[in-house]
């Protein structure tokens, strides 16, 4: 499950995101488990407006290794409502990573350019493999009514 950035213009790769969880790979997840995280997806749609994220810097992550390439990558300040999507999620988790709010900008060396002061996130999107379904973070009904 990931955060997608409205503007991208700065990253290097075709699908820039925020992995919200990685709950693991997706032979290992069942059908019912697939569906259960896919509707968890939905739920922040439903309940979470788009956010902002403070960048904090450019860093690098990875260790050069083919499951763990090294990659150029912004970081962000985590805001109130992102620890709230993550914690929504937690229990999916199967990384051995720690949480660590990022964007991936491609690989390491790549990175040309000022980094984005915030980034903004509208969508957040589940993820199989290459395939992915989006949806659009709400916003508070009652300001439209």
């Amino acid at each position: 499950m990931a955060l997608l950035p409205i503007i991208s213009d700065w990253s290097q790769i075709e699908f820039p995101h925020l992995t919200l969880v990685w709950a693991g790979s997706a032979s290992e997840m069942s059908a019912s488990d697939k569906d259960a995280l896919n509707k968890a997806t939905f739920s922040i749609a439903t309940m979470c407006r788009p956010i902002t994220l403070r960048t904090l810097t450019k860093d690098v992550f990875g260790d050069g290794t083919t499951d763990n390439p090294t990659v150029d990558v912004l970081r962000f300040h985590p805001n109130l409502d992102l620890i709230k999507m993550r914690a929504t999620v937690e229990d999916w988790n199967k990384s051995t990573f720690p949480f660590n709010p990022h964007v991936t900008v491609g690989p390491v060396g790549t990175w040309n350019g000022v980094s984005p002061v915030m980034v903004a996130f509208d969508r957040v999107a589940f993820c199989i493999g290459d395939d992915h379904q989006e949806f659009r973070l709400s916003s508070d009904m009652r300001e439209e009514w």
